[in-house]
């Protein structure tokens, strides 16, 4: 079995009010709506979980591999 690692982004979209955007609705979006990037854990090519930073990512890596090895 093969657990993988893999960061994503997602790209907020804007809903915001013509006054809160201003006259450069890039520079807006560059400060108020950056990208948020989460971390994906992939066994056999398919998502099984999905956490906030690399760290929670590593541990969930851990406790799959330890409980696919374990006896059942």
């Amino acid at each position: 079995m093969d657990i993988k690692i893999v960061p994503y982004t997602i790209d907020p979209s804007c809903d915001c009010s013509p006054e809160a955007v201003g006259s450069d609705k890039n520079l807006h979006i560059g400060k108020a709506h950056t990208p948020i990037t989460y971390w994906g854990v992939f066994l056999n090519e398919s998502r099984v979980s999905t956490t906030s930073s690399r760290e929670l990512a590593e541990k969930t890596k851990a406790w799959m591999e330890n409980w696919l090895v374990s006896p059942q």
